[in-house]
């Protein structure tokens, strides 16, 4: 998946559940979204432009943090069943209660199906006859509260996914699917010391273990396939501890004080990471003011200092105020500086025929500026806007270049030269009614990078503008509920390896619509149907490299990965 916040790569975005992270640690560009239980889903929170002071690396572009099912002493479950007309079937659910100061919320969900063709027909190669990309994912987990005073509260988590997860070729390959298996624990220890202190303590451990399968296709014998990978071994483990004390010696100003600890490690047999392991300490604080020194206004500034064992340190600042001129009006920004360590693919890779890593790289460095007008029309909040301008440069950006030997293999490199990415976002509220509601999001961005002689280049693979607009129909008095959402991608510029060179992909815009019948008075029970893509539309989402059937030497050509076409969703849901 590739995902873009205020310009950015995927690899600048960091993805946390509950506020842990689980982004990738052998490459930071793959997304956790294959996997997520959507039904556990409460609510997400995106915070936009340079979030390195709490979250540390990765989070140069924003940060994702994706909450789910909380706690409640009231009992509470829901139970779906679904299917869908890409022979996909849905089973999930949770319940949750609480009392005598302990809370627990259990879920698990089941997700298969035999998926689309993720490639025109015109893109497959004759030898290639399972053009269909499935998937098998089953999730179970637990989350735990106990509070042992009214001080002092513990909190333990823990999720396990285990799913089969198809890779499509256009080419050679028959089948290839990945079989993973995820660990995530979680602990949080939050004490009320006093009035003035606070303290927060939050332990992770992710094992991300997965197992590579490949069948190729042997085009000289039509029908005889060769097992070019069995289950060849690729993951990771992520694990630290973050402590942060809150103090307040008065009323006018809060204290921060913070330690981050992170210690991770894996390698890939497929693509041939060594096994290491690295460590990054860091230590940060903030100062913030409070609503009894400046009523109108707030103030934060914090540093943070990241040492990490492999690699050069980086040390970070943030600078950030709101204003509030009056009720309906007020002006906000933010400046500073952000960070990516290099993941373990930049640092020990050792494939000797494609590409080396290089553990004395230095993290990439940010200088980030948001700013924001925003406020609400009338006395009320039915409708809210919000201006924002963004600007960020980029230092030692991490590429892989040649490595000088003829051999056309790469190594990873720290390049001269400056990312800029400067833009706008327009946001948008409107509920004239109870009944009614809308939001509108427009964000148009420049993404370029001087890496070579003669000025800014396009950055390939960030859409230049992005648009996202829903509307929703809710009338409490009514058994019923419609919406629809718009999601439009503008033009987008990529670079195909193998002599291909730049393709443009992207402009297109995706409706989809969904309706809901709820079938007692008491909305208990739910029946839903959406049409996902509603107007069939066909868009490519990236290129991908393929190779033309018996070429010697090999012929490539640019395969278009498609979107999900037009899908059918029936859902049925008990819940109280």
């Amino acid at each position: 998946m590739d995902v873009s916040l205020q310009g950015s790569r995927t690899n600048e975005i960091l993805w946390l559940v509950d506020g842990v992270r689980v982004s990738n640690r052998l490459y930071n560009s793959t997304t956790p979204l294959d996997t997520l239980p959507a039904h556990m889903i409460e609510r997400i929170e995106v915070l936009d432009g340079g979030q390195g002071l709490f979250y540390g690396t990765q989070s140069v572009g924003g940060v994702v943090n994706i909450i789910t099912k909380g706690f409640s002493d009231k009992p509470g479950a829901q139970f779906s069943v679904g299917t869908d007309s890409n022979d996909g079937t849905h089973v999930d659910g949770y319940f949750r209660a609480g009392g005598h100061g302990n809370q627990f919320v259990v879920f698990g969900s089941s997700d298969q199906a035999d998926g689309f063709q993720p490639f025109p027909n015109a893109d497959y190669q004759p030898s290639v006859t399972n053009r269909k990309r499935g998937y098998d994912v089953k999730t179970l987990g637990l989350k735990y509260a106990h509070d042992f005073s009214d001080s002092v509260r513990l909190s333990l988590g823990y999720q396990n996914i285990d799913g089969k997860l198809d890779y499509a070729y256009p080419y050679a390959v028959q089948k290839a699917f990945n079989e993973r298996n995820e660990d995530i624990f979680t602990a949080t220890l939050d004490v009320t010391a006093s009035n003035m202190v606070q303290l927060y303590v939050k332990a992770y451990y992710h094992r991300w273990d997965s197992f590579w399968s490949e069948y190729d296709i042997d085009t000289s014998n039509p029908g005889v396939y060769d097992l070019g990978s069995n289950r060849d071994f690729w993951g990771f483990k992520d694990q630290g501890v973050n402590a942060l004390v809150k103090i307040t010696p008065g009323t006018k100003i809060d204290y921060y004080v913070g330690y981050d600890y992170q210690k991770y490690g894996g390698r890939d047999d497929e693509l041939l990471i060594a096994q290491n392991h690295e460590s990054v300490n860091a230590i940060f604080g903030q100062i913030r003011t409070t609503d009894d020194l400046w009523k109108k206004g707030r103030l934060a500034f914090g540093v943070r200092d990241n040492k990490p064992s492999v690699g050069q340190s980086q040390s970070v600042w943030n600078l950030s105020g709101q204003y509030d001129v009056s009720q309906q009006f007020f002006v906000r920004a933010a400046v500073g500086t952000s960070f990516r360590l290099p993941d373990a693919y930049e640092l020990f890779a050792i494939d000797p025929f494609c590409c080396v890593g290089n553990p004395n790289l230095k993290p990439e460095s940010s200088d980030n500026l948001n700013a924001s007008i925003g406020g609400a029309v009338g006395s009320s909040t039915r409708i809210s806007w919000e201006f924002v301008y963004f600007r960020r440069y980029i230092e030692n950006l991490i590429r892989d270049v040649d490595d000088g030997t003829g051999s056309g293999n790469t190594i990873a490199e720290n390049v001269a030269g400056k990312v800029r990415v400067y833009g706008n976002q327009i946001v948008l509220k409107f509920a004239p009614t109870d009944n009614w509601s809308a939001n509108f999001s427009y964000t148009h961005n420049n993404s370029q990078a001087n890496l070579t002689a003669g000025g800014y280049d396009t950055i390939p693979g960030i859409p230049k503008e992005q648009i996202g607009a829903s509307l929703n129909f809710e009338p409490r008095s009514k058994r019923l509920g419609a919406s629809i959402s718009l999601n439009h991608v503008g033009n987008v510029y990529d670079v195909v390896g193998g002599g291909i060179g730049p393709v443009q992909r992207g402009n297109y815009t995706i409706a989809d619509l969904n309706g809901r019948v709820y079938l007692d008075s008491a909305r208990r029970h739910t029946l839903s149907v959406r049409l996902e893509n509603a107007f069939d539309k066909t868009y490519t989402t990236r290129y991908t490299r393929a190779t033309v059937d018996d070429t010697d030497p090999a012929v490539f050509y640019a395969a278009r990965n498609l979107g999900v076409p037009r899908t059918f969703h029936l859902r049925y849901d008990y819940g109280f």
